[in-house]
């Protein structure tokens, strides 16, 4: 496993959680960085082929992942844009259960 790479993740969901919260997005919307979704993706990517092997990951990191996803739930419920983040919520939900799955691809 990647320290660096859960030092990134660590990061991008911080900056998620706290651009997720309130409607900074203006007009009601929240702010969906969808630069910085893709990010998460592609370094969950990079991690999960780093875990391939492990029989461990972080407690914290996995916690920090799974709270970052839910903001996107939270959020739909007081922002107008509410369908573009439960599209983002299915998207990051299915993409952490593949991660932290015990199947290989």
């Amino acid at each position: 496993m990647e320290p660096d790479l859960e030092k990134d993740l660590k990061e991008i969901c911080t900056d998620l959680y706290v651009k997720l919260r309130g409607n900074g997005g203006g007009n009601g919307n929240a702010l969906i960085d969808h630069g910085l979704i893709q990010h998460l993706h592609t370094t969950l990517d990079a991690y999960k082929e780093s875990i391939h092997k492990e029989e461990m990951v972080s407690k914290e990191l996995v916690w920090s992942l799974f709270y970052t996803c839910s903001r996107f739930y939270i959020q739909s419920k007081y922002s107008r844009n509410a369908v573009d983040l439960m599209r983002e919520f299915d998207k990051l939900n299915y993409k952490l259960l593949r991660t932290f799955d015990n199947y290989d691809n």
